[in-house]
């Protein structure tokens, strides 16, 4: 709202992802992409319309089944990495374990593997305030997929990078996806990322239209 009169931020937004299946979204700052994936990711609710996961609205869940389905169905990486900063590499990917409520001695075993899958074998026990940019998001990366979601979201998650550094990111992203079949909603500014998607929208005073 401002003041008396509502802020329409998004209108009639039709959107569907398959598993596997990659779509990037594009548009303005300040058009209405974050508050896209938070409608996707069930952190915020629509005025109007519903979001569907498996379709089922999230409208009929309440709080705890909206975060135990979100816990299990969806991964989220943004572009300030928002690491516990107390917490050590493996203790940032298994605490997002301990909040899905899968924390055991195999989603131990396969945070390690994530960390090393992402090129930091050798990391496990440092603190984010001694990683890289790149380093830290990889270890967002790895706790994004700790619980082997069917979609991720990921936000300008190069947008802290330098080119190098955020060429190498979203190769690594692309893979991880790739093998895992995680369904993934890219928001970029980068034109090359968008286009490696399978699908490419833009975001344009509220309207999402897919491009050619």
């Amino acid at each position: 709202m401002s003041g008396e009169k509502p802020i329409e931020v998004l209108q009639g937004v039709d959107f569907a992802i398959r598993s596997g299946e990659s779509s990037s979204i594009q548009g303005e700052s300040g058009c209405g992409k974050s508050t896209f994936l938070h409608l996707l990711a069930g952190l915020d609710s629509p005025s109007s319309g519903s979001v569907l996961w498996e379709g089922i609205d999230l409208k009929s869940l309440d709080n705890a089944a909206l975060a135990k389905k979100r816990g299990s169905l969806v991964g989220m990486v943004f572009q300030s990495y928002y690491l516990v900063p107390e917490l050590r590499a493996l203790e940032n990917v298994l605490l997002a374990a301990r909040i899905s409520g899968i924390l055991n001695q195999d989603t131990e075993k396969k945070a390690r593997e994530l960390l090393d899958r992402v090129g930091l074998t050798d990391r496990l026990s440092s603190l984010p305030s001694t990683l890289s940019g790149g380093e830290r998001q990889r270890v967002a990366i790895a706790r994004a997929l700790i619980s082997s979601p069917k979609a991720l979201l990921a936000d300008e998650p190069t947008g802290n990078l330098d080119e190098e550094t955020g060429d190498s990111i979203m190769e690594l992203l692309l893979d991880l996806c790739d093998e895992e079949e995680v369904a993934l909603v890219l928001v970029t500014h980068n034109p090359s990322y968008a286009n490696r998607q399978d699908r490419a929208w833009r975001l344009t005073q509220g309207r999402l239209e897919e491009q050619s």
